[in-house]
């Protein structure tokens, strides 16, 4: 069996693995505060993408961007960079998103992506182009839509109570998430707490097991949605000084032709504003 090369599933590959990467930001009440981090994407030990994330918040809101570009062996086959970024309100166990847009550019095409929210409840979606659902996808429903999370927001992390915040506090949770078309669940568990050193941080970390279900907008015959639906992705967790908040530092996932990984090569963890701007360079 030939396994051909696919820059656009690398692209997508690339897309949900930074997904994930989002972060979290401080909740320091009446505190404004901001975390960053720059990963880098590798598929089969190749470099495949970059991204840099930037979440800010005065301790009631919070504003995600995240900028990605594909690269390496990836670029050579197809380009493409994308911007998403997501604002909503913070409760003292989750986020709460009001807004997602994203902007994916490559081969000389843009494609956008927003959807608006409240209390998270979508009230609406703008896709331009509006490509029709493919005929034998799962309808999303209108019940669908209700008590989800953007792709960026799902990636803010709080360990709830009060017991160590790598515990697995930090890590026992499902997201419902709505991306603009498609629907889905991401399960996460505990496994354990482990010591990391990855970028700039050294220390205690909470690791997460992650399912992929998927529940509406898809075709229930693809190969590729079924094969992940048996797999699972493991996400270590490291906290945001002085709050209950965890970032994503790495987050590997196998797949039937190998292992894609995200890693932060630098965290800004500290909560305090940084003059950085974000950027996939």
């Amino acid at each position: 069996m030939t396994v051909r090369f696919s820059p656009a599933i690398a692209a997508a590959t690339f897309a949900a693995v930074a997904g994930l990467a989002t972060a979290a930001v401080p909740a320091r009440a009446q505190t404004a505060g901001q975390v960053s981090a720059d990963y880098a994407v590798s598929f089969l030990g190749l470099s495949i993408g970059r991204g840099t994330m930037v979440s800010t918040s005065d301790g009631r809101s919070y504003r995600t961007t995240l900028e990605a570009r594909v690269t390496g062996v990836a670029a050579i086959f197809a380009g493409g960079t994308g911007t998403a970024t997501a604002t909503g309100r913070l409760t003292s166990s989750a986020a709460v998103p009001a807004s997602f847009d994203i902007e994916i550019r490559s081969g000389g095409k843009v494609e956008t992506t927003r959807i608006a929210l409240n209390g998270g409840n979508v009230t609406g979606v703008e896709r331009n182009p509006d490509k029709p659902p493919h005929p034998r996808a799962t309808p999303v429903l209108p019940e669908h839509l209700q008590g989800v999370l953007d792709p960026l927001s799902a990636g803010i992390f709080v360990a709830g109570g009060s017991g160590p915040v790598t515990g697995a506090a930090a890590c026992e949770r499902r997201a419902r998430i709505f991306g603009g078309r498609e629907r889905f669940d991401l399960i996460f568990s505990f496994v354990e707490t482990r010591q990391v050193e990855i970028g700039g941080y050294k220390g205690e970390a909470a690791v997460c097991r992650v399912r992929f279900e998927p529940i509406a907008g898809y075709r229930p015959d693809r190969n590729d949605i079924q094969n992940a639906r048996r797999r699972s992705a493991e996400v270590i967790l490291v906290p945001v000084r002085g709050t209950r908040h965890l970032v994503p530092a790495r987050i590997s996932l196998s797949t039937g032709y190998g292992t894609g990984v995200a890693e932060a090569t630098r965290l800004a963890l500290d909560g305090a504003p940084q003059a950085r701007r974000a950027s996939a360079d």
